[in-house]
């Protein structure tokens, strides 16, 4: 596993220091999308080795940048019909199996605080208009969704790591 290398030069920024700019998982380097699989290692929210597969195949990244160096990221996961038919009925709703996620929203932790995440998903969201689900069990992505226009919808269901995972979509 690659080690994140933070530049200690450019320490945390404010809010508006930060650039987000949406692309294709094609338009970043091999460097750049280490950078991104090395931030949601650090989250820990995220199967990295679904996420190393996926990543790339991705409909639409989202990259927060401070001073060119990547701190956080976002992704329309690509279509997944048989991980979507399983979310359904793990959470007891129903939806268009071809339905893409929204997912990988991470910041690495040195830059948290700073709306990031919220920016990542409302870059994606400025780009990306068909409907889209989600699943979390952080307090602060429920937030983010929420803001983002995400409605939560059925039961929770248990984890990977015995925590309540909730499913939100927007249509």
């Amino acid at each position: 596993m690659k080690t994140i290398q933070h530049n200690e030069a450019a320490g945390k920024g404010r809010a508006d220091d930060y650039e987000v700019r949406t692309c294709l998982p094609k338009d970043l380097t091999a460097d750049e999308q280490a950078a991104c699989l090395d931030i949601l290692t650090v989250g820990g929210a995220v199967d990295i080795a679904s996420a190393r597969r996926s990543f790339p195949r991705s409909r639409l990244v989202a990259i927060a940048r401070l001073q060119g160096q990547i701190v956080g990221v976002g992704a329309i996961k690509p279509e997944r019909p048989s991980y979507a038919a399983k979310v359904a009925r793990d959470h007891g709703v129903t939806f268009p199996r071809n339905t893409l996620e929204l997912g990988y929203v991470a910041v690495h932790p040195e830059h948290r605080s700073n709306g990031l995440s919220g920016r990542l998903a409302e870059a994606m969201m400025a780009q990306y208009k068909e409907r889209l689900f989600a699943t979390t069990y952080t307090d602060h992505m429920k937030r983010t969704l929420e803001k983002a226009g995400f409605v939560k919808k059925g039961g929770e269901r248990e984890g990977r790591k015995q925590n309540l995972v909730s499913f939100w979509e927007k249509e």
